[in-house]
């Protein structure tokens, strides 16, 4: 397995249901962001992210520098300036290999598989070399390939434009969670339910250029609504995922965010924006806890 790039983990970490983010509309229109305070002095400025992104999706909108500029630290899903390409490598190898006297060829019915050695060969990758593999790490990989085919990559995404500038300031970077938490999620899924992930990888990788084009200009605008739309019919078909990737995790994270309030510190929050839209999203559950969420665009 080639070794991953600490700039492509969160392409690897997560697939094509949380590649992106957040919606609104006029010409004008920002991404959504939400200010949330509480008794404590502390405040956080929750910012939905877009993972993959080309380079002439920049500039980035004026909102995201100005909520930058008034955050005294940066927090994401993962520290990623914790991370060393080789401990990656060696957390998806443990995780994401099947058990010994089993192959990809022997756990997949015969028709995806076949499918999967034509379009991976379409994308350069040998699957005789991803043998071993368990195939929900097939689907992200490919996912993964495809979307650097289209011209997106992960070390243009938002998180990596913000974790270069909190680098280069010296502003303090926080993790909600960490890779082996990630990983989990699909590593739990059972063999069926991941090859129905990689079979509906497989048949949506080619519009993907289409859907990336209609998300990005949905987060751009700030359209909450059609967001929520556009990226809860993914799961459709996928309820446990759905429950592991989303809901647990936002949870979990609850916990965390309140710690923070109770710092005094102002923390720009940026995740996944499938995360900040719905009815188990972290906005839900904040302003449940008692806290005031608004909208500041």
């Amino acid at each position: 397995m080639d070794r991953p790039r600490k700039e492509d983990v969160k392409g690897y970490s997560l697939t094509f249901f949380s590649l992106l983010c957040a919606v609104s509309g006029s010409a004008q229109a920002e991404p959504a962001a939400w200010r949330v305070t509480g008794e404590d002095t502390g405040e956080l400025l929750l910012l939905g992210s877009v993972h993959y992104l080309r380079q002439e999706d920049y500039p980035l909108p004026s909102n995201i520098d100005e909520l930058y500029q008034q955050a005294d630290a940066l927090v994401m899903e993962l520290d990623l300036d914790d991370l060393d390409a080789l401990s990656v490598q060696s957390l998806f190898v443990e995780a994401g290999m099947l058990p010994p006297g089993s192959s990809l060829q022997t756990v997949l019915t015969p028709a995806v598989y076949e499918l999967a050695e034509t379009r991976s060969a379409e994308f350069g990758l040998d699957l005789a070399f991803a043998a071993s593999f368990e195939p929900w790490l097939v689907a992200i990989t490919l996912m993964d390939l495809g979307m650097n085919a289209l011209g997106f990559n992960a070390s243009r995404g938002l998180e990596q434009h913000l974790l270069r500038r909190a680098t280069s300031d010296g502003k303090q970077i926080l993790g909600l969670e960490t890779l082996e938490d990630q990983i989990h999620v699909f590593d739990q899924l059972s063999i069926k339910e991941q090859e129905a992930l990689l079979l509906q990888t497989l048949n949506e990788i080619d519009s993907a250029d289409d859907a990336m084009d209609e998300l990005l200009n949905a987060w751009r605008d700030g359209r909450v609504n059609a967001l929520a739309n556009e990226l809860t019919a993914n799961f459709e078909d996928f309820p446990i995922l759905y429950r592991h990737l989303v809901i647990d995790r936002n949870e979990r994270w609850l916990d965390t965010l309140r710690q923070l309030l109770e710092t005094g510190g102002r923390y720009l929050v940026v995740v996944g924006a499938l995360h900040l839209v719905g009815d188990d999203s972290v906005i839900e559950l904040l302003q449940h806890q008692g806290l005031s969420v608004v909208e500041i665009n």
